[in-house]
């Protein structure tokens, strides 16, 4: 009987994410913007799968509430994942270099999308 050998096989996985999160500290209100591209790299050997987590760039900005201009102030208090293909992740990738804050306000061409909204700070002290 021969000897199987085990291929190894690998999928990359494009992934957009980006969210807002309003804080109030002493009376004062600011909002977190997030942004981030990352590649997630799965390898299967057999029947082990490993995954690793690359992130190529990321981007956190806090800004004061009366700072903050009237789009981001109606952005949904959430975090936004987006698996999109390769190239619209690479041209993502070329605005971050050149306008890296427009990148959290667009929704990109997406293969799958998952949203979850965070709680509002009245409700976490209730």
């Amino acid at each position: 009987m021969a000897d199987k050998k085990l291929v190894s096989q690998n999928s990359i996985t494009y992934l957009f994410l980006k969210s807002k999160d309003v804080q109030k500290e002493n009376g004062l209100s600011s909002i977190t913007l997030f942004a981030r591209l990352a590649r997630e790299i799965t390898r299967f050997k057999g029947r082990e799968k490993e995954t690793q987590v690359e992130t190529l760039w990321v981007q956190i900005d806090d800004v004061d509430m009366e700072e903050a201009t009237e789009k981001v102030k109606a952005m949904p208090n959430c975090l936004e994942k987006y698996e999109i293909s390769e190239k619209v992740f690479r041209h993502l990738l070329q605005l971050s270099q050149h306008c890296p804050d427009e990148l959290y306000g667009i929704t990109p061409c997406y293969m799958k999308a998952h949203r979850e909204k965070f709680l509002s700070w009245q409700k976490l002290e209730q």
